[in-house]
């Protein structure tokens, strides 16, 4: 905060050289002369830009001694008015971000005078919108699988830890189906890599597209993936929608004009009944995959403890 300044003298005689410090800052410089009307409400009219200012708020000098509202649209003209507003009354620098087209993180500042009259507001703005996409992008990297998209193991145990307590709360079963594809590795061998990619990205669109709303479907690595159900109520719900799971990856696949045989083995566990923790769910539903693929593959077995 600047305190003990009459900047409306240094504007008059040194505008120029004021403005001319910030012409090369690629963050955007505005300031603006306070007002206040006759109903106690504060006015603000552009007095000063930057370069990069002007170039991001589409505006030019066109604009000095215009108000929010004489250039932009009533939405945005409330904000920015709310914002500068913000500032005056609370006497000290307030921070912003604005999200939109292009976040902008502000940090606005009263300038008053030898009298201690707020008569500017000093903001400085900075583009990060590349920035918060980045960190977004990472975040989203952090918790799905890069070639499906689907949730990855480290999001898997999350939802499905908070499906348990929700099914605890509701008194539902919830149904783990840990699957893979039979013989995966001779559609890599035979068709190579980028076809065994491909050929995954269509099975998880296959598998979304067998279950219900709500219903999580997640991949492991390589050929592994668990799909979880909720709301839950018999054993009957679960193996209509593992046999339509089995259907769905029966039908032919079709890559590159190419007839690729298929078929997906299944491995169930049951909360309550066969687990009451996410991991040992899991575990379980895996070790009934096993006991799948050993009895036949291109089936679905529950998981049973004897």
């Amino acid at each position: 905060m600047v305190k003990k300044l009459d900047i409306t003298t240094l504007i008059s005689q040194h505008g120029d050289i004021l403005t001319s410090l910030f012409d090369h800052m690629s963050d955007m410089f505005f300031l603006m002369a306070v007002e206040e009307d006759a109903d106690g409400e504060y006015q603000f009219r552009y007095v000063l830009m930057n370069p990069s200012a002007m170039h991001v708020a589409q505006l030019s000098e066109e604009a000095y001694g215009k108000k929010f509202e004489d250039v932009y649209p009533h939405e945005k003209a409330n904000l920015l008015q709310y914002m500068y507003t913000q500032v005056v009354k609370s006497g000290s620098p307030i921070h912003f971000t604005a999200n939109g087209d292009i976040i902008g993180e502000s940090i606005l500042s009263p300038v008053y005078d030898s009298n201690g009259v707020c008569t500017h507001v000093f903001s400085i703005t900075r583009d990060v919108t590349a920035r918060t996409n980045l960190e977004s992008q990472l975040a989203y990297m952090a918790y799905h699988d890069v070639l499906t998209g689907l949730p990855n193991r480290r999001l898997l145990s999350k939802k499905l830890q908070h499906a348990l307590r929700a099914a605890q709360s509701k008194e539902e079963m919830v149904a783990t189906l840990y699957l893979d594809c039979d013989r995966f590795k001779e559609i890599n061998d035979t068709w190579g890599h980028d076809t065994g990619d491909l050929f995954l990205q269509m099975l998880a669109k296959r598998l979304k597209s067998s279950v219900r709303d709500g219903d999580i479907v997640a991949r492991l690595g390589g050929d592994e993936f668990v799909i979880v159900l909720t709301g839950i109520h018999s054993e009957r719900q679960v193996e209509k929608i593992a046999n339509r799971i089995l259907l769905a990856t029966q039908e032919p696949w079709m890559i590159e004009d190419r007839a690729i045989p298929f078929s997906t083995s299944i491995g169930i566990a049951l909360y309550p009944a066969s687990a009451s923790e996410a991991e040992q769910l899991l575990s379980n539903a895996d070790k009934a995959l096993y006991q799948a693929k050993n009895t036949g593959r291109n089936r679905f077995l529950f998981f049973d403890s004897t």
